[in-house]
């Protein structure tokens, strides 16, 4: 039996619940919001085992799961009464300590992966556990160190936000962006130089790796419709680090993002996501990975 923990409003959730059906894997499903109007927990972290969720008179004991699908999102801000924001936040935190502590495969331990908080370092502490390459990168409030950076780019540059949180990469194009560069001051910017290729997500799954190259004609590719997908096999040591950082992170499932420099074939690291939103890959790729997320939550050797 598998216990899948998210929001009814979030796509990747809804979407493995019904993958998880499809592949006729035990499920039972809780809903953050309704946990959090209607829900109590009873959680005990020195037995996590012995902890029990309830909702609506139901009971989830935690002894009775082979494995968890979870996606934690912290609902509190959006909680119409103070009360219920105090609810929903304490039960967000002791779901995350709980979901770290099970002692069974988990889909994705909500706590892992804490540097991609900041992009520059999540992807210089990863690519040194990997041995991967990134590309050259400035973050920086400073314009004048901006432009110097910029035009130290022989193939130009591209700049994104620096925190964890979702962000659009965008080329620099001087004519548009020069007089803006001033605004530096009050938001430090991510500055990358521009690699002229396809980008590849690469899923892993335990030890199992799916990747697809991704050629646009946008700089992000997930802005337009149109973009040509290809199913490839990645050269050995990006395998071996994919493996090495689900291993090394802790997490079962990533989602690894990279660019491939056209005239040199050489991969660059860019990101590793451990809440990957996959669902169009995996719609591509005939439902590969979320069959492999189902039989992973079967074991129970992780």
């Amino acid at each position: 039996m598998i216990l899948c923990v998210g929001l009814a409003a979030d796509e990747t959730f809804v979407y493995t619940v019904a993958a998880l059906i499809a592949a006729r894997a035990k499920i039972r499903v809780l809903d953050l919001g309704q946990l959090a109007y209607s829900g109590s927990l009873q959680i005990y972290l020195d037995e996590p085992l012995d902890s029990v969720l309830e909702l609506h008179k139901a009971e989830y004991r935690l002894d009775s799961f082979d494995g968890a699908w979870v996606r934690m999102v912290d609902i509190s801000g959006a909680a119409p009464t103070q009360q219920l924001a105090r609810r929903s936040s304490d039960q967000y935190r002791a779901l995350c300590k709980l979901f770290e502590v099970v002692p069974y495969p988990v889909v994705n331990p909500p706590a892992r992966n804490a540097s991609n908080f900041s992009k520059v370092l999540h992807s210089t502490a990863l690519g040194s556990m990997t041995g991967w390459q990134v590309p050259r990168t400035c973050l920086t409030n400073d314009a004048e160190e901006a432009r110097t950076f910029i035009s130290s780019c022989p193939q130009g540059a591209i700049f994104k936000g620096v925190s964890g949180q979702k962000t659009w990469a965008s080329t620099y194009d001087q004519r548009c962006h020069e007089s803006r560069l001033e605004l530096l001051l009050k938001c430090p910017t991510l500055f990358q130089e521009r690699i002229d290729g396809p980008d590849v997500r690469v899923h892993t799954v335990g030890d199992e790796v799916f990747a697809e190259a991704i050629e646009s004609r946008n700089l992000d590719y997930r802005k337009v419709p149109g973009n040509r997908y290809t199913a490839i096999s990645p050269p050995d040591d990006v395998v071996r680090g994919c493996r090495a950082l689900v291993v090394g992170l802790g997490v079962p499932f990533l989602g690894v993002d990279f660019k491939v420099a056209r005239r040199t074939n050489d991969w660059f690291f860019l990101e590793a996501n451990a809440a990957p939103c996959y669902q169009g890959y995996d719609r591509r790729a005939d439902r590969a990975i979320s069959r492999s997320i189902a039989k992973f939550l079967s074991r129970s050797n992780w």
